[in-house]
């Protein structure tokens, strides 16, 4: 009888080893909240409920006079904004706007944003969000892609609208401005308030199917011109109802929003998790280092988003005693470096970071619950049991050079091992409205591009990503390149990630990026590097640096000083343009340096002939 204790007590420690070592109560975590937001959209469906308005709708009915925004210190309820977009919704009724229509939506960060958005979407129309950083050939572009006849238009954007005023005419488009009239001296200035704020005809939305497209969200166009991504009311339910039930979103917590609207990460991961879970959003016209914390005090907030280089920007703002004063319990978003995860959490306090992989096309996702050191930087996180239960996700051997995937003899495609990097690829399954691709709004070139068929059985189809990722022994999965970015030099693989990350450490080296070079005479790319650096930089302290932490073959051989980093307007660092200027000082206008021998040293005319003419040894 005295075994029995002792073996349940020796027992104890194995099992808690074996779940630290599998992490199964992440993977329980994560399966609970695939399980529930599968269940919850069958319940949606089952109610006829998939538009996506019936989110909020659900809110007003619970709680009509809670606080559901607050944008520049003005409130407002979610039965305000039911009114609103209501009226929103009238009057695109009054144009003939049918079910199935696409309306274009050009607009900055402000309530209107939403009321138009809710209207379009509650008379069963389709909203087009368009980049509001774009002008000329980019916006005209987009524009023609979406296909509408309307376009709602920020009084604040008239310029670049105006600049290409004859080309959106001859689309077709009627134009309407919203805000200050006198910006304007083109199209007609609308006042919602003229409008019926009665509910708009329920059968406008009724039996909205789980293919029918609740808004279009287009591409950063760091590759080329923007691509319209098809977005269903069914992700726009299914996604926010896992990150409500995954980071325990509740209506008790106030989501800092200061991402763009016109992008999926402040649209569904920011508006429908709020209507989802009934938080309150706390909106910002646009993202600023120097306002953000302070606004997330005043409001009380909970939530944090961010994207890209967000998190880098902050942290290079000068420190301040206020900087852990905050009710900030989780940073959530993608695309936070590997070298700026552990200084951001430690120098603000933030107790959770909900680091998310996903792509606004795309079938998949990963996410990372971190709330300490073990898996900092990774991307996404599946243990054992999540993987066994779901394979759904591949990281498929790749081919640098010729950027396609490696068959067998068979024709099939090879998954990586560990550590091993390669491209991450999603299943499609058209069975299921979550793994479903849509494509792209007019694109089917793109679209075919996005899909691999026979991959490693015949007949099945999985998504390109186009990201080169990676993962390791305990299941963490990390950002390895975009498809094109890793480069060939020496023979050898340079992941302009790897060197960024390595890079951007250096104290002086406020941020850097990465890309690879065409010389005449040399096979693969050269490293180059664009460098936002402090004005006390030491650049032969900053290329022993280099030289100590990088393999030779990934040393930049070519700097660019440049004062401010071009950014998409969703925070990823522009590359194409770089790379299409090249390494000639004649066409940049930027100084130039070089690493000649150990040091870097002024680039001009001179040292360009002797590397164009191969008597410089790189």
């Amino acid at each position: 009888m005295v075994a029995l204790p002792l073996v349940a007590a020796a027992a104890v420690p194995a099992a808690m080893y074996v779940s630290s070592k599998l992490s199964i109560p992440k993977d329980v975590k994560l399966i609970g909240s695939l399980i529930g937001s599968k269940k919850a959209f069958a319940a949606i469906a089952a109610n006829d409920r998939i538009n996506v308005t019936y989110r909020f709708e659900e809110r007003y009915r619970m709680y009509p006079d809670r606080e559901a925004l607050v944008f520049e210190g003005r409130s407002y309820t979610f039965r305000e904004i039911h009114h609103a977009s209501n009226r929103a919704g009238n009057w695109l009724l009054s144009l003939g706007v049918k079910r199935g229509d696409i309306v274009s939506l050009l607009m900055t960060n402000k309530p209107e944003f939403i009321f138009f958005w809710l209207g379009i979407n509650k008379i069963g129309a389709t909203g087009a969000f368009i980049n509001t950083n774009l002008a000329g050939k980019p916006l005209i572009h987009s524009l023609s892609t979406a296909t509408a006849s309307i376009l709602i238009m920020d009084a604040e954007l008239a310029e670049p609208v105006a600049n290409s005023l004859e080309e959106i005419h001859e689309m077709g488009y009627t134009i309407y401005s919203v805000g200050d009239s006198r910006k304007v001296n083109f199209g007609t200035p609308l006042d919602l308030q003229q409008f019926p704020d009665t509910d708009t005809p329920e059968d406008r939305r009724r039996k909205t199917t789980i293919d029918e497209i609740a808004m279009l969200i287009y591409t950063s166009g760091t590759t080329g011109l923007p691509k319209a991504g098809r977005f269903s009311h069914t992700r726009a339910c299914t996604g926010p109802a896992f990150w409500t039930r995954f980071y325990g979103f509740t209506e008790k917590d106030r989501i800092y929003v200061s991402l763009p609207l016109y992008h999926s990460a402040a649209a569904v991961l920011g508006m429908c998790v709020a209507w989802t879970s009934g938080a309150t959003v706390i909106l910002a016209r646009k993202f600023s280092a120097t306002h953000f914390w302070d606004d997330c005090r005043a409001n009380n907030v909970t939530v944090i988003q961010y994207i890209g280089e967000i998190c880098r920007y902050l942290l290079n703002t000068p420190p301040s005693p206020l900087d852990k004063v905050h009710s900030v319990r989780l940073a959530h978003g993608n695309g936070m470096r590997p070298d700026v995860w552990t200084r951001f959490k430690e120098r603000y306090g933030i107790p959770l970071i909900g680091e998310w992989y996903a792509s606004t096309e795309g079938t998949g996702a990963l996410s990372n619950y971190s709330t300490g050191p073990h898996g900092a930087g990774a991307i996404g996180y599946r243990g054992a049991l999540a993987r066994i239960m779901d394979k759904s996700l591949k990281i498929a051997k790749f081919n640098v050079e010729t950027e396609e995937l490696i068959r067998d003899k068979n024709g099939r495609c090879i998954e990586c091992g560990l550590d091993e990097p390669g491209e991450l690829l999603t299943l499609i399954d058209s069975s299921e409205p979550t793994r479903d691709f849509k494509g792209y709004h007019q694109n089917s070139s793109a679209t075919s591009k996005k899909v691999v068929q026979d991959v490693f059985v015949k007949g099945d189809k999985y998504f390109r990503t186009g990201d080169i990722l990676r993962r390791d022994k305990d299941g963490f999965f990390y950002f390895g390149d975009r498809v094109g970015d890793t480069f060939r030099w020496k023979s050898e693989n340079v992941s302009t990630a790897e060197v960024s990350e390595v890079l951007s450490l250096y104290p002086d080296c406020l941020e850097v990026n990465i890309y690879g070079v065409e010389i005449p005479g040399h096979d693969g790319r050269a490293g180059m590097a664009a460098v936002v650096a402090k004005s006390s930089m030491d650049w032969n302290k900053f290329a022993e640096y280099a030289l100590k932490n990088l393999p030779r073959y990934s040393v930049p051989i070519f700097l660019r000083k440049v004062p401010e980093m071009e950014m998409t307007g969703t925070f990823k660092q522009r590359k194409v343009e770089l790379v299409k200027e090249g390494m000639d000082p004649s066409t940049i206008s930027d100084e130039m340096m070089w690493l000649d021998g150990n040091t870097y040293k002024p680039f001009k005319a001179a040292e360009h002939q002797r590397v164009i003419s191969g008597k410089a040894k790189l």
